[in-house]
């Protein structure tokens, strides 16, 4: 019975001291346009291109950093614009630079804006897996009225404490990682009637992070400017 009890404690402290993700995580996108080209007349890939442009869609590959504290910064780049999401977990912010702008939007990841207007989304674990690679990937899907997600994951990599990023509503992620406690392997993102765009894991590496990657400049917020959006404040680098 002793040998029991001093196994049990024993697994206990371990998953007390289990350390989350720390390191890089990249992914490959891919972004395609959905039915008819037209968008209520207007070119469905114009609209996309612009999106791409003012760093609401990534293209190409997309690298993550996370630090095991549950800040992390996501890094792409469109034509030679550096694009930056910045998420500090003490602010709730989704902090998001494009290149050498000085306008700097902040997402509330604490709202999920459709959640906010009265369309709460639908979130379930799929009895379907899928394969990718090595990899035997579990799916949860979120349903909105605009959209679909899809989050593929396995819990034999990329684990993490979801608790870390609790109160991270906007895109369902915190929802997501109750279930998984690992990043996703792959996403789909899908916007009704207009563009798919897939997030497939391209390689990880686990290592520790310098913590100056997540350092944002001195900033102040137009509370003007950030008063016309419900999810999203507005700041100017000084």
């Amino acid at each position: 019975m002793k040998k029991i009890i001093v196994f049990l404690v024993l697994i206990l402290v371990l998953k007390g001291n289990a350390q989350s993700f720390e390191g890089k995580v990249e992914y490959v996108v891919i972004t395609e346009i959905l039915g008819d080209s037209l968008f209520q007349g207007v070119s469905k890939k114009e609209l996309v291109e612009k999106l791409k442009s003012q760093g609401e869609i990534p293209i190409d590959t997309l690298n993550y950093i996370y630090s095991e504290k549950g800040d992390f910064v996501s890094i792409w780049k469109y034509d030679d614009i550096d694009m930056i999401s910045n998420y500090i977990k003490k602010d709730n912010l989704l902090y998001n630079f494009v290149g050498h702008l000085n306008v700097v939007s902040a997402i509330d990841v604490t709202m999920d804006l459709e959640e906010k207007l009265g369309n709460p989304p639908v979130l379930e674990k799929l009895n379907q897996k899928e394969k990718i690679g090595d990899l035997e990937c579990s799916i949860v899907e979120v349903r909105w009225k605009t959209g679909t997600y899809r989050y593929y994951f396995s819990n034999t990599i990329l684990q993490v404490d979801s608790e870390l990023f609790r109160g991270y509503n906007y895109d369902q992620f915190y929802e997501f990682l109750k279930i998984s406690n690992s990043l996703p392997i792959k996403i789909e993102k899908i916007t009704k009637d207009f563009f798919k765009s897939t997030y497939l894991l391209h390689s990880y590496t686990k290592r520790k992070v310098d913590k100056t990657v997540f350092t944002i400049p001195k900033m102040r917020e137009d509370k003007m400017m950030s008063s016309i959006y419900k999810n999203k404040k507005i700041f100017i680098i000084k």
